[in-house]
């Protein structure tokens, strides 16, 4: 009877062992993994000859663009408060709001990060969205239109009242390449 004993706890002494020896592996495995994935990093940021890479004036700039393409909102910010920062005229807010697709431009929140566009492109957009006139290209729809002018296609209906567009049989809107439509403010 002694030796059913001795063998059973030899048995969960193995077994033990052998579990203990599996986990053990197992952590010596993810340190391992962890070492080379640190070693393969460190490799990745030192150059061929063992010096740190140069940032190049290039990539300098490439930040520089990066972040000045962005805006991070503080307290007591709004966008034309942003706008006269960024451009020097305060009456470019709607520029921002089109941008960053703000539908309600007096309600911005703080620690916001909103796209800043670059001065020329801040300005053609200035014209489309202040423009009251607009000429019809072919292939236009007043959707496509209301994008343009509002930044917002779904306001196609404003250009429609102030127009008196005709209608398709089908109830669409029918406006003409070369006419002139009304876009009121």
């Amino acid at each position: 009877m002694a030796t059913k004993k001795t063998s059973k706890k030899s048995w969960k002494n193995w077994q033990e062992n052998y579990a203990s020896f599996i986990l053990g592996a197992i952590i010596v495995v993810i340190l391992g993994l962890l070492v080379a994935n640190f070693i393969t990093n460190r490799n990745r940021d030192i150059g061929q000859n063992g010096d740190q890479t140069e940032i190049t004036a290039q990539d300098k700039k490439a930040e520089q663009t990066s972040a000045q393409n962005e805006y991070k909102v503080v307290e007591n910010d709004s966008l034309s408060k942003i706008a006269e920062k960024v451009y020097g005229d305060k009456m470019m807010w709607n520029v921002l709001a089109a941008a960053n697709d703000i539908k309600n431009p007096n309600l911005i929140y703080k620690d916001t990060t909103i796209k800043i566009p670059s001065k020329e492109e801040a300005t053609k957009t200035q014209e489309s969205l202040t423009q009251t006139s607009y000429k019809v290209e072919a292939g236009d729809t007043l959707f496509g239109i209301a994008g343009k002018v509002y930044g917002n296609g779904s306001k196609w209906q404003l250009i429609d009242r102030a127009n008196k567009v005709g209608r398709l049989p089908n109830g669409n809107p029918l406006i003409f390449a070369d006419s002139t439509l009304v876009i009121p403010r």
